[in-house]
């Protein structure tokens, strides 16, 4: 996937933090962190670098002044759009073959792996 995003300036880190903002609207660090399964640390550098970048802004949680609250900027809304439109092609060539049955059973063994380690 990384060699796909990166001709488009993206990369699964960054994909990972958008899809959950996406998602979420808004979101503490903390809690994109331990969704995309990265570090604290590593994920607030990561934040801020994106920040930089016109991809999320962030500001002070009004009801915690402890707390990084995060969002999605316009530019970073396009980029979800842009990288769901690659990501799509890249899921269409790798299951084209696959049934759905297939994957289904894929998907729960996944959730089993995920479930046994967390």
């Amino acid at each position: 996937m990384d060699a796909h995003l990166k001709p488009i300036g993206m990369d699964v880190p960054r994909w990972r933090v958008l899809n959950i903002l996406y998602e979420h609207e808004c979101a503490p660090i903390s809690t994109i962190a331990d969704l995309a399964v990265i570090r604290m640390p590593t994920m607030t550098k990561l934040i801020y670098r994106m920040e930089g970048e016109g991809l999320v802004s962030t500001r002070v949680s009004a009801k915690d002044g402890r707390v990084t609250e995060v969002s999605l900027t316009e530019k970073g809304h396009a980029s979800v759009d842009h990288v769901r439109v690659k990501a799509g092609l890249i899921f269409e060539r790798a299951f084209h073959d696959v049934e759905d049955g297939e994957i289904e059973a894929f998907m729960k063994i996944m959730k089993k792996i995920y479930d046994n380690i967390y």
